[in-house]
């Protein structure tokens, strides 16, 4: 019984080390630009990537999302070749269309946003280092699928190496500025797209067909609206904190999230990358299905551990990094981690729909997110100030989850519920915790105190493992699984 289980949480561990290289070399390359780039040339920067956001979503209209699940709906090796083969062949064709009109965007979009066609050759790079990025993201997306934990993360340490060394080359010795980063990202992302196209082809060799890739494209279209309702959240959040309460408030809620975000970035992505793929594939396996549940709330223990860790330290976090300005955000806190902690919940039905392909009903869901937390924001920021806007997020994750599961249960019955039971049996002893951490020590900084907050937390997870939501049969699996999983060594 936890073969399936420890399956999931070996390879889903290594997925979050990969995760966590992957997106440290951006964290290690923000001191270079701060250091190298003037004020205005940063601004270029970030003006350009902003486009390069937009540019990416629409090239990739959610066939990443989307392949899996046409993957497993063949169950044949041959089949499954062919959906690798026509999928890679299909991005290829669209990054090869962005490339073919990337200078004369590069020079329409230069002008529309800094008044010239200067930047133009600057964003052709920028759009080449997309492109290839999102043959690249095919790959890791194909080697998720057969459980490749240890080969996704030697090309992602390819991928960090690549674009650290290319940005101190580029930056450092050869000045180069902007033009240094986004030339390194298309000299990193073309060379790891190109070798590892060859190396998937070489594994299921080349076909092609129209109905699979018509098949790809259709099930991943409603991806892409909802990814930018996704980012027309972020916007608005943002444009009437600065509207209400000024461009400071912004800065302090936006530092604030960027904490909070961590437990998506590191926790619920690494976790969905395999999960997800480990219910597709279980399908209608009764025991698959058992294992792959219990293996979902063992996760809102981690994220809801971690969140409640990041709550409680928040004061020791913001004293080490940042200025004390930014102190105000720490009574958002609490409710800043809650958000992604329901937004990690929020995935169990998610991952339903796609399974069962209702993804379609997904942009209408984050509308109503977007509408519904925009309007909280608007009436709470005025009386509440930061704290309306972190109602805000909450509400809207709120909203989101109490539609998502609705839908799943209406379009996809014979998908397995949310218990609402096992998570509040998880995140009651997370909130009585927090609160006897605020009445104990409040939001003052101590070494003591520290050490008794994450004494806090584990207290919490001990309590959340032994408590109503998960029973003996789960313990003893639990204990199973650690035993095997400790024994065996990992294998890419």
């Amino acid at each position: 019984m936890a073969v399936e289980a420890g399956t999931i949480i070996k390879h889903g561990w290594m997925f979050m080390v990969a995760n966590v290289v992957n997106r440290a070399a951006g964290l290690l390359l923000l001191p270079l630009y701060a250091k190298v780039l003037s004020p205005a040339e940063f601004g270029v920067y970030a003006l350009i990537s902003v486009v390069g956001d937009i540019v990416a979503v629409m090239l990739m209209i959610g066939m990443i999302n989307a392949f899996t699940v046409v993957y497993f709906e063949h169950p044949d090796d041959r089949s499954r070749s062919r959906v690798v083969s026509t999928t890679m062949i299909g991005l290829w064709a669209a990054s090869l269309a962005l490339l073919a009109v990337a200078l004369p965007a590069g020079w329409g979009a230069s002008d529309l946003l800094f008044g010239g066609t200067d930047q133009g050759p600057i964003i052709a790079f920028a759009f080449a280092g997309i492109a290839f990025s999102a043959v690249f993201e095919l790959a890791l997306a194909y080697y998720r699928v057969h459980k490749r934990s240890g080969t996704c993360l030697l090309i992602s340490v390819g991928k960090a190496v690549g674009l650290i060394g290319l940005n101190l080359s580029f930056l450092l010795v050869m000045d180069l500025g902007v033009t240094g980063i986004f030339l390194a990202n298309a000299i990193t992302f073309v060379g790891l797209g190109i070798a590892l196209t060859v190396a998937i082809l070489a594994a299921n060799g080349v076909g092609f067909s129209f109905g699979i890739l018509k098949r790809v494209t259709v099930l991943g279209l409603p991806f892409m609206p909802q990814t930018m309702l996704d980012m027309g959240n972020q916007f608005a959040m943002r444009y009437l904190v600065n509207l209400l309460m000024g461009v400071a408030a912004v800065g302090v809620l936006s530092f604030g999230l960027r904490l909070a975000t961590m437990l998506y970035m590191f926790l619920t992505a690494s976790f969905l990358q395999i999960w997800s793929v480990s219910r597709i594939e279980a399908q209608d396996s009764t025991a698959g299905r058992d294992q792959s549940e219990f293996v979902f709330y063992l996760f809102v223990v981690l994220l809801s551990a971690a969140a409640l860790g990041m709550a409680l330290t928040a004061p020791e976090v913001l004293w080490l990094i940042a200025s004390s300005e930014y102190e105000t955000v720490l009574p958002c806190m609490p409710l800043l981690v809650l958000a992604y902690v329901v937004h990690g919940v929020r995935m169990h039905a998610e991952v339903g729909l796609v399974k069962t392909k209702k993804v379609g009903v997904l942009p209408a869901i984050s509308l109503g997110g977007l509408a519904v937390g925009t309007l909280v924001m608007a009436v709470t920021l005025g009386p509440l100030g930061l704290m309306g806007g972190a109602i805000g997020v909450l509400v809207r994750e709120l909203v989101m989850l109490g539609a998502t599961e609705a839908m799943c249960r209406r379009l996809s019955p014979n998908e397995p519920p949310l218990s609402a039971l096992r998570v509040t049996g998880i995140l009651a002893p997370a909130a009585i915790a927090y609160l006897a951490g605020l009445a104990l020590f409040g939001f003052e900084v101590n070494p003591t105190f520290a050490a008794a907050k994450v004494g806090l937390t584990m207290l919490f997870a001990v309590a959340a493992l032994f408590g109503p939501s998960f029973g003996k049969a789960d313990r003893a699996m639990l204990f199973r699984m650690t035993a095997r999983f400790r024994r065996r060594p990992q294998t890419a």
